[in-house]
Order: C-alpha cells, then structure tokens, then sequence
C-alpha cells in the first residue's frame, strides 16, 4: 500500500509530459531557439558564398586589367614602329612622343600589376577557406609575379629596340624582334591565365562552378 501514493504520482507526472499542451510549449520554446540559430548560420553561410564568388570574380577582372596594359604596350610600340617606317626622316618627334607614352602606361602597368594580389592569402583566411589554402594561394601568387616579371623583360627589350638612341626605321631586324616579343608575350599570357583560374579556383565555393 506504501507504493501506491509514489506511483500515481509517476503516472501524473508523466502525464503533464505527455499533455499537448506540454509539447506545444517545449516546441515553441525550441522552435524560439533553434529557428534563429539555423537561421543565422544559413545567413552567414550564403554571405560568405557571396564574397568568396565576388572575390573570385575581382582576381579574373584584375588578371585581364594585367594583360590588357601589357597589350596596350606593345600595340603603342607597334604602331610607332609602322609610323616611324612610314616616315624615316621625322620619326625622331613621333619617337619621343611615344616614349612619353610608353612611361604612362608602364607606371599604370607598375602600379597596378604588382599590388592587386597582395591581401589574397589574407582574405583566404577571413573568408574560412579551407585549411592549407592560404599557403597555396601565396605560392600561386609568386608564380604569377614570376610570370608578371618576365612579361617585363619583354617589354625592356621592345623598349631599347624602339625606343633607344639606336633604333632604326626599316631596320631589318625590327619586324622579328617585334614577332619574337609577341610570342613570348602570349605564352606568359597562356601560363598566367593558368594560374589564375586556379587561384580564382581557391575562392570559390563548393559545388559552384564558373
């Protein structure tokens, strides 16, 4: 007879739990914490997909700024050299003209070719890439200043063939040193445009192709 008091309280008990109106309450108050909690961190999620896309989106943009200066060079010393060959004996004007030319548009080039890069593996990190990808990206990072540096050495010697005291109008060798400078020019291109996609790779989300 002793136990019978404890067991209709177990069975009361159990039953407030089992009430509806116990579940509807233990529901709204996890429905109170947990939906803004999912919430937030979808939220979160979909931002960060945003940025590292938009991130991805600026290092393509910037790699064609790169290239689309190189090019900018090189058609200016192109079309001196035509202009110069048009015209032997005043080409000395047309030829200071172009290098004032030539010195804004590589300053541009220089300001611009060098820098862009900088903060990437930094951003890895705000970002949450994956573990290992900011020293993935800053070795990307030096391949493409290797590859940035040898589109200079291009530029140099079209710069002195040109532009230097000893150019000659109609020189023979003016056509293939111009063709050689093109060739490389475009290889260098090749390799960057590389390099870029894997970079651009880096930040971008799972499952989310180009």
């Amino acid at each position: 007879m002793s136990n019978l008091p404890r067991r209709r309280s177990q069975k009361w008990y159990l039953s407030i739990w089992e009430h509806p109106l116990t579940l509807l309450l233990i529901g709204s108050a996890l429905s109170c914490l947990l939906v803004p909690w999912i919430s937030e961190n979808s939220s979160r999620r979909r931002v960060l997909q945003e940025q590292r896309v938009s991130e991805a989106r600026d290092i393509l943009k910037q790699s064609v700024a790169d290239d689309a200066q190189i090019n900018a060079i090189v058609t200016s010393i192109e079309m001196f050299n035509k202009e110069a060959a048009s015209n032997p004996k005043g080409y000395k004007a047309a030829q200071a003209e172009h290098e004032r030319s030539f010195d804004t548009q590589y300053l541009e080039f220089d300001h611009h070719a060098w820098w862009w890069g900088h903060d990437l593996p930094v951003q890895s990190g705000l970002l949450e890439l994956p573990s290992g990808s900011k020293d993935e990206i800053e070795n990307l990072n030096q391949a493409y200043a290797k590859s940035l540096l040898g589109s200079t050495q291009q530029i140099e010697v079209l710069r002195k063939q040109f532009l230097g005291k000893d150019y000659v109008p109609r020189g023979l060798h003016n056509a293939e040193v111009l063709l050689a400078a093109r060739k490389a020019l475009n290889d260098l291109a090749v390799t960057r445009g590389a390099i870029i996609s894997q970079l651009a790779g880096k930040f971008m989300p799972p499952g989310i192709n180009w």
